[in-house]
């Protein structure tokens, strides 16, 4: 008879993953920019539809528009989805598969290049979003898991209910 609190998934990373996992890494550093970012380009856009707005052509008239309505999106927005499929392309073992295995003494991770072992002490938080898990063993790197792979929403609970038993520091949804 098998324990019903060990489980496996298998985990096979794509771009969209990836470009999920680095936008929560940039909102959670750089939140205060982003902020501050989008507020100067409501506020200038808000300038720019007001009736007693006056246009005078100079450089820093048109680019400091162009700054927050071109680079501003491109830079937070589409390159990291670029970054991130390059990644994987270049690091074709961090795709997988691998397979997480989930017990009360830990996590087994098995690749196709790489075998070990991470106790559940070794884990520093345990963040769950919409769409993934992140491990962090790291304080700025993560095991992502994205729900995805989960075959039934019993293996989503039970993997909550596990890091709730053995994670201090775990962000979770309820179940």
């Amino acid at each position: 008879m098998t324990d019903p609190s060990i489980f496996s998934v298998e985990v096979q990373l794509n771009a969209g993953d990836m470009y999920r996992y680095s936008m929560t890494a940039m909102f959670r550093r750089f939140r205060l920019f982003v902020v501050l970012f989008s507020f100067l380009a409501v506020y200038l856009a808000f300038q720019f539809s007001s009736k007693d707005f006056h246009w005078s052509w100079s450089w820093g008239n048109v680019f400091a528009p162009l700054f927050f309505f071109i680079f501003f999106p491109y830079a937070f927005f589409i390159a990291p989805y670029f970054s991130s499929k390059k990644y994987l392309e270049l690091n074709p073992n961090l795709a997988g598969p691998h397979t997480y295995t989930f017990s009360p003494e830990g996590v087994d991770i098995l690749g196709p290049q790489t075998k070990s072992h991470l106790s559940w002490a070794a884990i520093l938080e345990v963040r769950e979003t919409s769409a993934q898990f992140l491990l962090y063993s790291q304080t700025a790197i993560a095991h992502v898991i994205p729900k995805r792979v989960f075959s039934t929403p019993g293996q989503l609970s039970a993997l909550r209910d596990l890091v709730r038993s053995q994670v201090k520091n775990a962000k979770l949804r309820r179940s």
